[in-house]
């Protein structure tokens, strides 16, 4: 079985039925990238995938065991620790105003550490030790992952003071910070000036060759061609066409993959 595997995938909002029964597979450190139109279900798949949203029916599977089956109730304990397979870089960064860069990355990362290691069932004193070395340990390796993604000069900035694509690489950090099975990106740079965009792909080719597994929701065709092992064309709720982007790009079968490329070549 593959490294992800999610069988009828299928989401409701009322009587919209927004995916209607999503079979999709990956393999370990393969990057995927997830093209169509507004509307098509891109956005409510990554939600699914990351619990934001519950899936109707459906089964997801990560190295052949079960991670969630829709028929099943999970306690909210539950669903925070499934959630961690997956780490969910937005469009619009979602970063904590009130924090500094590093705060944005140590804090969610001390949350779950804490949780982790039961810090909460020792004594009071017990536990402000273990949440002092915690602290500590955990410092060194948010400052490792803003290293990586070219942000240790700014670990004291808050995010009024960083440009779009800065606070976007904080949220890189964030996500990679509590090392999920799998990063999934949602557009993430729609919400930036073309000039940030750059360097926003660049760190994403990085963790690429860094053997991540990712999956990219983008409009950015381009670089979807050039990063991805292979493409996956959504449309009304379903998987249309998926390929490996020389196929999909430059032999596509289906004909709403075939108008959504003139479509898009079109407007530049």
């Amino acid at each position: 079985m593959a490294f992800l595997e999610i069988k009828n995938l299928r989401k409701r909002f009322g009587d919209n039925e927004v995916l209607k029964g999503i079979d999709f597979s990956m393999e370990k450190g393969e990057v995927i990238s997830v093209i169509g139109s507004s509307g098509g279900g891109k956005t409510t798949f990554l939600r699914c995938l990351n619990f934001l949203e519950k899936a109707d029916e459906g089964e997801f599977f990560i190295e052949n065991t079960l991670l969630f089956d829709a028929k099943a109730l999970y306690t909210d304990t539950e669903i925070r620790e499934k959630r961690l397979s997956f780490g969910l870089v937005f469009q619009s960064f979602h970063l904590f105003p009130q924090y500094t860069t590093l705060q944005n990355v140590l804090i969610p990362l001390n949350l779950r550490t804490f949780e982790r290691e039961g810090v909460k069932r020792l004594p009071f004193r017990k536990r402000r030790v273990a949440k002092a070395e915690i602290t500590e340990r955990n410092r060194q390796k948010a400052m490792e992952i803003l290293k990586s993604v070219g942000l240790e000069s700014k670990i004291n900035e808050y995010p009024c003071h960083l440009s779009g694509g800065q606070c976007q690489r904080v949220a890189i950090a964030r996500a990679l910070a509590l090392s999920p099975s799998i990063l999934c990106f949602d557009e993430p740079t729609s919400a930036l000036d073309p000039e940030l965009t750059g360097e926003v792909l660049r760190v994403i080719k990085e963790l690429k060759n860094e053997g991540r597994t990712m999956i990219i929701v983008t409009h950015e065709m381009e670089f979807a061609r050039f990063v991805s092992d292979r493409v996956v064309f959504m449309a009304d709720g379903v998987i249309e066409e998926s390929g490996t982007p020389s196929e999909v790009f430059d032999n596509p079968k289906s004909p709403k993959t075939k108008a959504f490329l003139a479509s898009y070549q079109e407007s530049f």
